[in-house]
């Protein structure tokens, strides 16, 4: 049998014997000295056992006091298998309830109820209360689980708990080999500070496997960190794959940074950082109008705390609303808890993370209405396609149907083709910037710009002066990256002009002032002998820059404006003399006199003495641009 690991725990009433069922099952005690002195557990304990067969099963026993439910809830996200632990003697008490229905929300797939301290009854009342316990479990849960009596005081039964624990988890080498290619995702439920390690965080490894040297990022905060040691069962290990106890050592992470609640996972582990979630309920209650816009309390993975809960009306959804970012994933169980008791009003299963624009939430809402009832194997980018219109092709392992792959992009075929019109005609009507379209139509940037350059090639549109306008021809974004840098520094020189070798701010020559700003492969290529002016030069014969005598560079679409001032109101054989000529274009004299050259070889005008004479006037601002 191809090994596996795994990881159960055991929950139930408190005083009902987990610990010392644990101490019975695998030799360790998880309670701590000062929970001994009370008798009572108060916080999350671990073990673990070899289940005979080369598989390791972690333990952890969750606290059974309702004070210590927020504990014990942290312990259940990422069993395999809970043992429903429900003492002989008192049977059935209010947190064996609250229990169960908890760690049927928080989604654990297997059940075992174990009888502890059966020496305590006769033969025949622990027959009747298999019988009623069965009974009642069924009618809580839905579930229909095995049913061992032990005694963890005398060992009386332990290899029959032991078999029905390695029965349970029997299919889990089948699942094995899918769940470690995952991505990883491990929740922290405990952070402390080794010596000559650092910061330290336990959790269980749901999925994945990590490694030493590893970089993963640490949600909420999304930032990266590094694994420093790995140790898995009191072993130090330099891999592990799930599922399994681990402690992670973390490189330069300050402790303070790391709480419980955090989830550790990669770049690809689709974990997001958010403050609002859209869930969607598994049972509805009658009290849920009474809960609208109530706080109540949220358990999900090992995280838990406050929420502001606002049904949707008409439907199985609700919101909930968190004063800072939980990290969080689609799909995954949650429980909704009375704030400041026990007990449990919902069970929910996220099916939305982060905000979305009132306008939109209808259309949301309506998508999640149709949304199957197993989540497992449902791709929520199929969501954000129906929503959006688009989504990174990555999201897809195979590409659904009416789509059409566009860059890294795949859109709906109806969505591309409504707001490829819609594009052309705002264009029609107004020349915009990629980052002005994308705001007018609420559509990511880069998906805009995936657009534009489809109908670039379509050559429907075209990049002038950092505006898309309808029309073929040459478009700026073909410039090399060095081309279209020193275009911009000749444009943010205005009337100014630019001259190779002139001062800048600060007394510096503008000719570095432009390399600097480029990465160092291209810096060397403009520091090349004659490789800026060869650059200006070609960027004037594309006719974005005019080049006056000095040599003295403009942006063609700013001397062209200075022309046609120049140009109105005058008729064909008028005389314009000097002064006003620098009055209208606002030009000094050291730049007056080459621009007049400039307007005399364009053949706009003609030197007689101290004034030009009109030769002939634009009669399109297309010809104008064309001269």
């Amino acid at each position: 049998m191809t090994p596996y690991r795994a990881v159960i725990g055991l929950a139930g009433h408190v005083d009902h014997g987990k610990t010392q069922l644990i101490k019975a099952l695998t030799g360790i005690t998880t309670a701590r000295a000062h929970e001994q002195a009370i008798g009572m557990t108060q916080d999350l304990g671990f073990a673990h056992f070899d289940d005979g067969q080369g598989n390791t099963i972690g333990v952890i026993d969750v606290p059974g006091h309702e004070r210590y439910i927020r504990n014990m809830v942290a312990g259940l996200w990422s069993l395999d298998l809970v043992l429903l632990v429900i003492a002989a003697d008192e049977g059935w008490m209010p947190m064996t309830g609250d229990h169960l229905r908890l760690l049927k929300a928080m989604g654990v797939p297997r059940l075992l109820v174990c009888i502890n301290k059966c020496d305590l009854i006769s033969p025949d009342e622990l027959l009747l209360l298999e019988e009623s316990l069965l009974e009642r479990v069924m009618d809580e849960s839905g579930m229909v689980p095995d049913i061992v009596s032990v005694s963890a005081k005398t060992g009386a039964n332990m290899a029959a708990l032991h078999a029905a624990i390695v029965r349970q988890l029997g299919d889990m080498a089948e699942h094995h080999a899918p769940r470690e290619q995952a991505a990883p995702r491990l929740y922290v439920d405990r952070v402390f500070t080794a010596n000559g390690t650092g910061t330290v965080l336990t959790g269980t490894l749901q999925q994945g496997s990590l490694k030493v040297g590893d970089k993963l990022r640490l949600y909420p905060a999304d930032r990266e960190v590094q694994v420093r040691s790995l140790q898995a069962y009191h072993q130090s290990v330099d891999e592990i794959g799930a599922v399994c106890r681990v402690a992670v050592g973390l490189k330069k992470v300050p402790h303070k940074e790391v709480a419980r609640g955090h989830c550790l996972t990669s770049t690809g582990g689709q974990c997001e950082a958010a403050t609002h979630l859209i869930v969607r309920l598994n049972e509805v209650g009658g009290s849920i109008r009474e809960q609208r816009n109530r706080e109540v309390e949220i358990a999900l993975g090992s995280w838990h705390g406050r929420a502001r809960f606002v049904p949707i009306k008409d439907t199985r959804l609700a919101r909930l609303i968190f004063a800072s970012p939980i990290p969080c994933f689609f799909g995954q169980p949650l429980a909704i808890i009375r704030h400041g008791s026990s007990e449990l009003l919902h069970g929910a299963r996220i099916v939305w993370c982060g905000d979305i624009h009132p306008a939109r939430r209808k259309a949301l809402h309506a998508l999640l209405g149709e949304l199957p009832d197993d989540l497992e194997r449902y791709n929520p980018a199929a969501l954000q396609l129906g929503l959006n219109g688009y989504v990174l092709a990555s999201r897809f392992d195979q590409q659904p149907e009416q789509v059409t792959p566009l860059g890294d992009w795949l859109l709906d075929s109806c969505w591309l083709a409504q707001n490829r019109d819609q594009l052309l005609a705002t264009l029609a009507s107004e020349p915009l910037s990629a980052a002005e379209l994308a705001t007018r139509f609420g559509i990511a940037l880069p998906v805009i710009q995936a657009l534009l350059q489809q109908l670039k090639s379509e050559q429907l549109v075209r990049l002038h002066h950092d505006k898309w306008q309808p029309g073929s021809g040459e478009s700026e974004d073909d410039l090399g990256e060095e081309a279209q840098l020193v275009l911009k520094v000749v444009r943010d020189q205005g009337k100014e002009g630019y001259e190779p070798g002139k001062l800048g701010p600060g007394g510096v020559a503008l000719d570095p002032f432009i390399t600097q700003k480029l990465p160092t492969a291209l810096q060397q290529g403009l520091q090349q002998k004659g490789a800026l002016q060869k650059q200006l030069r070609n960027l004037a014969r594309l006719k974005y820059l005019v080049q006056l005598d000095g040599p003295i560079y403009y942006d063609a679409e700013l001397y062209n404006q200075m022309v046609a001032a120049v140009l109105a109101g005058q008729q064909v054989g008028d005389l314009i003399d000097m002064a006003s000529l620098k009055e209208i274009t606002g030009l000094s004299r050291k730049y007056a006199i080459p621009f007049c050259l400039r307007m005399e070889m364009d053949g706009w005008v003609r030197r007689e003495e101290n004034e030009r004479r009109v030769l002939r006037l634009p009669a399109t601002q297309d010809e104008l641009e064309l001269a």
